[in-house]
């Protein structure tokens, strides 16, 4: 295992993607990076994070929650957008959440899912675009879906849309009292490489 280094792991020249199964895991990655860097935009589309730090249970720095709703996403999303360079990281968490958020939305207009993934495809193009000319790393965070016939997999729709636009996909488990990253594909770290270090930002 190598040590753990978020400069190496990160890119700011494309979309980065951390896929999980369990949500502590990922929410134990979340808290390591928003006490790592600076100064965090963080989405917050399933709340968990924010609820942990309001709590006091995230050791972090400069953080700015933004917790939309179906209604108010895209001004959220726009100011985001227009401070990026102001902030060093910038999180979408999660994925599944947005699809949730706007599923309805679409259904009630008789509108396809093409529609939706054709949506949230541009909006990570303009977080990546506006995160490369600031040098800004974007991140989103996708959920495996359980199958009984196939074990932890990805939505058809996700799965393409991540493996299209991601520099960096890495998938993240506890094992332990460790978070465990394992590269799914990089830039210019090797498939395969596992990345260890011991939770130290919740608690």
């Amino acid at each position: 295992m190598e040590s753990y280094n978020h400069d190496r792991v990160l890119s700011a020249k494309g979309l980065n993607t951390v896929l999980f199964s369990d949500p502590y895991a990922k929410l134990c990655y979340m808290a390591e990076l928003a006490s790592t860097y600076c100064d965090v935009a963080y989405i917050d589309l399933d709340t968990a994070f924010a609820a942990y730090f309001r709590a006091g249970l995230v050791r972090a720095g400069k953080v700015d929650i933004y917790l939309p709703s179906e209604g108010r996403f895209m001004l959220m999303f726009k100011e985001v957008l227009a401070t990026m360079n102001g902030h060093s990281l910038v999180v979408l968490d999660s994925i599944n959440s947005f699809y949730a958020m706007y599923y309805g939305y679409y259904r009630s207009r008789e509108r396809s899912g093409g529609n939706l993934n054709h949506l949230l495809s541009v909006l990570l193009m303009l977080l990546v675009r506006q995160g490369a000319s600031s040098g800004v790393p974007v991140l989103a965070t996708s959920m495996l879906r359980y199958r009984k016939e196939g074990g932890w997999k990805q939505s058809p729709a996700s799965r393409r849309l991540l493996q299209q636009k991601s520099a960096s996909r890495t998938s993240v488990d506890l094992v332990g009292n460790d978070v465990v990253l394992r590269v799914l594909a990089h830039e210019t770290m090797p498939e395969g490489t596992v990345i260890s270090y011991p939770v130290k930002a919740l608690g």
